[in-house]
Order: structure tokens, then C-alpha cells, then sequence
């Protein structure tokens, strides 16, 4: 490859950094419900999720409680976000 030829391919590499990011799938249930609930209940909830203490298990027993729909293995994942085995919302 000649050196014009690899600063057009790192350009090129580069530029992925600035396209979005696909979403494929439906959203995430955990952050479907942080989006639906009242801003105070949006930091409890927010608070709990940090805590590592506290199971995914009974965070997903709660909100099932409450009428939202996500499992234990929702929120674990929502907890992974931003690795890459984890959902797509932001950190």
C-alpha cells in the first residue's frame, strides 16, 4: 500500500467513530421504564442500579410489582451498559 493509500484507510477507520451507532432490536425495557416514571422515582431507581448490593433479581421482582415488565436478566444487562455484553443505553 502506498502512504496516500493508508492515510485514506485510517480517514476512513477514523470516520467510524463518527457514524450512530445501528440499533437493532427493541429498546431496552429497563430504560423504557426510566424514561416512563416521574423524575424522583427516575433517581431512586437510577441509585438503585449503581448499587451492586442489591440483586438484579429482586430490582426486576420490584418493578414487576409496579406492572412494568423486565426480567433479572433485563437488568443485568442494563447494568452491563456501555461493555460489550450489555445494553445499548448510555451510560
Amino acid at each position: 500500500m502506498t502512504n496516500k493509500e493508508l492515510v485514506s484507510l485510517a480517514a476512513d477507520l477514523d470516520a467510524l467513530t463518527q457514524a450512530p451507532a445501528a440499533r437493532k432490536g427493541p429498546p431496552c425495557s429497563v430504560g423504557s421504564v426510566l424514561t416512563s416514571i416521574d423524575e424522583e422515582t427516575t433517581e431512586v431507581l437510577r441509585r438503585i442500579l449503581d448499587t451492586r448490593t442489591v440483586s438484579s433479581i429482586a430490582i426486576a421482582e420490584v418493578l414487576s410489582q409496579h406492572g412494568q415488565a423486565v426480567t433479572s436478566y433485563t437488568v443485568a444487562r442494563h447494568r452491563r451498559r456501555g461493555e460489550a455484553n450489555g445494553c445499548r443505553c448510555p451510560r
